[in-house]
């Protein structure tokens, strides 16, 4: 079985237990927790080097896991892994041809596959997907660059997902993905961009890691707020048309289920963002990394802490008018 496909099954199993039953094999539960006096962080973070993106977070098999667990909070905020207004337009029960760009640990097809298991799927990223030998014969993994020009034909998916990129696109490469994404995508087929909106929020603890975030972002050229423009940019596409938003929050002190996935995921995510950030955030020593995990967690759970994301649908237009 892949690495990925592992990630995926364990992250599942996690969410599907008994948080009074379980006995610590819960990801969520324990990755929010403070860190043992054992416990290292791993500053040695295995990159991508991809020299046409500026994606700055790991790659490694621990990047893998958190990214799964990630895609399972998205779920739980939207309440799906597609918008409704997709849904009714597009025959997902039947079998359609579907593309996951950015796929990732590849969490997203999988989900998908496993609750429409007549679709076909083809998955892509600027990392070599690991994962194989998953046993789903609907679901193809390969190399992609929506830069440069992703490995397939025109108009030759129903419905095209593409997810956080706010990370790896500088503000002038996104009409770039969008004309692509919307390239491969037929006729009066749909795409699905999802991004978090990296507002300021908290308490002075949160905002430091935000401050970090934002600080690698603009010498990156990337937009950490760039959820909020993806409505506009994408309706400026002439093969764009029916453009809708969804945009959402969690507040993180109010101890849903969504709001503890999310703060696990925020855990783990300013883990693998230490290697770049920690010397912007003024934590040069271990031990100081590890007091601030703790705090953070204290500060995401006890102040007007929230998690912003914004979803925007587009249909394809049938044809191009002159």
């Amino acid at each position: 079985m892949g690495l990925l496909f592992k990630a995926y099954k364990r992250v599942l199993k996690s969410i599907n237990e008994d948080s009074d039953t379980s006995t610590g094999a819960n990801i969520f539960k324990r990755g929010a927790s403070e860190l043992s006096s054992e416990e290292t962080i791993n500053m040695e973070r295995d990159f991508h080097n991809e020299e046409s993106s500026t994606y700055w977070l790991p790659k490694d098999p621990a990047e893998q896991l958190r990214l799964t667990g990630q895609h399972f909070a998205i779920k739980e905020l939207y309440q799906g892994n597609i918008l409704k207004n997709v849904r009714k337009k597009l025959d997902f029960k039947k079998g359609i041809r579907v593309l996951d760009v950015g796929c990732g640990s590849g969490a997203w097809i999988m989900d998908m596959a496993t609750e429409y298991p007549n679709c076909v799927y083809e998955g892509c990223d600027i990392v070599e997907v690991t994962n194989k030998r998953v046993s789903l014969q609907q679901v193809t993994f390969r190399y992609g660059n929506v830069l440069d020009r992703l490995p397939f034909e025109d108009n030759s998916f129903d419905f095209v997902h593409m997810r956080l990129f706010v990370l790896a696109l500088k503000v002038n490469e996104w009409p770039i993905a969008i004309n692509e994404i919307l390239r491969v995508t037929k006729p009066r087929g749909m795409i699905q961009l999802v991004e978090f909106d990296l507002k300021m929020t908290g308490n002075e603890v949160v905002q430091q890691v935000l401050t970090g975030i934002h600080s690698a972002c603009e010498a990156r050229g990337q937009d950490p707020r760039i959820a909020l423009q993806l409505e506009k940019l994408v309706s400026e596409n002439k093969q764009a048309t029916s453009v809708q938003s969804d945009y959402r929050s969690v507040d993180m002190a109010s101890n849903t289920k969504a709001a503890k996935m999310f703060v696990w995921d925020w855990i783990e995510t300013t883990k693998s963002m230490l290697p770049v950030i920690s010397s912007k955030m003024g934590l040069e020593t271990e031990e100081e990394q590890k007091t601030y995990l703790e705090e953070l967690k204290y500060g995401l759970t006890h102040s007007n802490s929230f998690t912003y994301m914004n979803v925007v649908t587009a249909e394809k237009i049938n044809k191009i008018q002159d």
